[in-house]
């Protein structure tokens, strides 16, 4: 049996909701991190879309890309590889 590989992405959307900003977080951002900078329980698989507010963007901005100075919205999102 095949184990899923997660990828985690900050995504930034425009107001008409489209897709405008993709950044794939580095594997050190593990779930158990992301849960904490969340507030997501800890059986919460963390497979939803979750809102970036100013608390998430000030420790992200160690990520390599300032989030504050675009005008978009963005969630913290995960997809399977295979």
């Amino acid at each position: 049996m095949k184990t899923a590989k997660v990828s985690r992405w900050l995504r930034g959307f425009d107001a008409s909701g489209e897709l405008k900003a993709e950044y794939q977080l580095p594997d050190s951002w593990n779930v158990e991190r992301l849960r904490t900078l969340f507030e997501v329980a800890e059986d919460e698989p963390m497979f939803d879309s979750y809102p970036v507010g100013p608390r998430q963007v000030g420790v992200l901005k160690g990520i390599g890309h300032d989030l504050a100075a675009c005008q978009l919205d963005f969630f913290l999102e995960a997809d399977g590889e295979e």
